[in-house]
């Protein structure tokens, strides 16, 4: 009787293991690519256009990734309902950074003390926050959720990949259990607009208008890096665990519940049109 061989690489785990890091190298050669090519130029003319390139640069690098590496279509980045979902994404983002203003406001834990006029670093922070939507939500949706899935299936998937979004954020200054839950919820939120639409563009400006809106806005620190200059400027004052504290207003109690709320709409929004869909 012969003895059945055990392959390592048999593993579903591993297998996606294996296509988790081969996305994430194609993932950041095209970032880098652009980003360093463009280093060669003045900076004043490394306004916004290189994090656009390295956007597509990017989106570009996925879908050859999901055609010759998961051999599936690769429809993530289809074009035909792009701006409905980017536009949505964006509004969508904003409101919900506004609406945890608002109750932090009207908890006066922030204090709203003035405006700033529209300046260059709007299309500085910009640049910045387009690539790091573009290269997060590639990698942890796109990438590591959709190679999950495959073992685990999509709820398991889902809650995973954003365990691991929350953890990676654990090094930036001022993280904590509250920040973990935090971002780990935010990671379900765009997680569940991922799977809402099987395409990235909700998530990506999802996570876009929630970090320009925070950061520019409101003048907010965002994951722990300082805030710049923006819109809006105030204080927030109270326990670390209103205000978030030196991480920012991701680990205040108040986003916490935003955030569920907005990931509880958007499951919901895809239950209905689930039921929509199926045949009488």
């Amino acid at each position: 009787m012969p003895i059945a061989r055990f392959s390592l690489w048999s593993h579903p785990i591993i297998r996606a293991f294996g296509r988790v890091v081969l996305g994430a190298v194609l993932l950041i050669s095209a970032m880098s690519a652009v980003m360093v090519s463009a280093e060669w130029l003045p900076k004043a003319d490394r306004v916004l256009w290189p994090s656009l390139l390295a956007a597509a640069a990017m989106a570009a690098a996925y879908t050859f990734y999901a055609r010759r590496i998961e051999h599936r279509q690769g429809g993530e980045f289809a074009l035909a309902r792009a701006p409905v979902e980017v536009g949505i994404g964006i509004i969508g983002g904003a409101g919900l950074v506004v609406a945890v203003f608002a109750v932090l406001s009207a908890l006066h834990v922030f204090t709203l003390q003035g405006r700033h006029p529209i300046g260059p670093a709007a299309l500085s922070l910009l640049s910045e926050m387009v690539l790091v939507a573009f290269f997060e939500e590639i990698l942890v949706r796109g990438i590591v959720l959709t190679a999950l899935e495959r073992a685990w299936g999509t709820v398991p998937a889902v809650l995973t990949s954003a365990l691991l979004f929350g953890v990676a954020h654990l090094a930036n200054e001022g993280a904590g259990a509250l920040s973990m839950l935090n971002v780990t919820m935010a990671g379900v939120m765009f997680g569940t607009a991922f799977i809402a639409t099987r395409r990235l563009w909700l998530c990506i400006a999802l996570h876009l208008g929630w970090n320009f809106t925070a950061g520019y806005v409101f003048s907010a620190t965002v994951s722990g890096h300082e805030g710049q200059p923006g819109f809006f400027f105030g204080e927030l004052h109270g326990p670390n665990w209103m205000t978030g504290g030196a991480f920012g207003m991701e680990a205040s109690v108040v986003t916490l519940v935003v955030l569920a709320m907005g990931t509880a709409v958007l499951a919901a929004s895809r239950r209905s049109r689930s039921v929509a869909s199926r045949p009488a």
